[in-house]
């Protein structure tokens, strides 16, 4: 599902000590789902003086917050988005409140170019079997045995916990 804000988009900040603040989203981290703004999470960090840098000294940097403590601004003031497909196939980002356009996400779709949705992919052996694998486990699970009731030489040998025959 794509995200309800994007890079470059201006955000207020709704939870946490930079709440009521707002900014432009510099980048966005979409396995952790979080955005680092303009300004907003500030770190200061303290740079030792190396070749690269013999300077050295204290520099402030972004640091990321969680998607879901932003929203995007319309107005000065924070909306929730909806994501609207046109009659020509082209899906914008509208906000909701004013219904005001805020960014396309893709054109218009050209009929017959495919895409659709696909039926029939389930393999014949999942579907008699119930997509498990049936049997009993062993003994240790609560299956049957595998070793023969009585008079197998299996099953007069001990084993003891360290696996040494007895």
């Amino acid at each position: 599902m794509p995200a309800h804000v994007r890079s470059g988009d201006t955000v207020i900040v709704t939870a946490g000590s930079d709440r009521g603040r707002t900014g432009t989203v510099l980048k966005i981290i979409p396995k952790r789902s979080q955005v680092v703004v303009q300004g907003i999470n500030t770190r200061t960090k303290h740079l030792k003086a190396t070749q690269a840098n013999p300077q050295g000294g204290v520099i402030t940097k972004e640091m990321p917050i969680h998607l879901s403590n932003v929203s995007p601004v319309v107005d000065g003031r924070a909306t929730r988005v909806r994501f609207v497909t046109r009659a020509d196939g082209s899906k914008v980002r509208v906000a909701a409140r004013g219904g005001q356009e805020l960014s396309t996400l893709h054109g218009p779709r050209v009929a017959g170019s495919g895409g659709g949705v696909k039926t029939g992919t389930r393999k014949a052996s999942a579907k008699k079997s119930g997509g498990k694998k049936k049997g009993g486990g062993g003994k240790a699970r609560g299956g049957k045995s595998t070793a023969k009731a009585s008079g197998s030489a299996a099953s007069s040998i001990k084993r003891t916990g360290t696996g040494r025959k007895v």
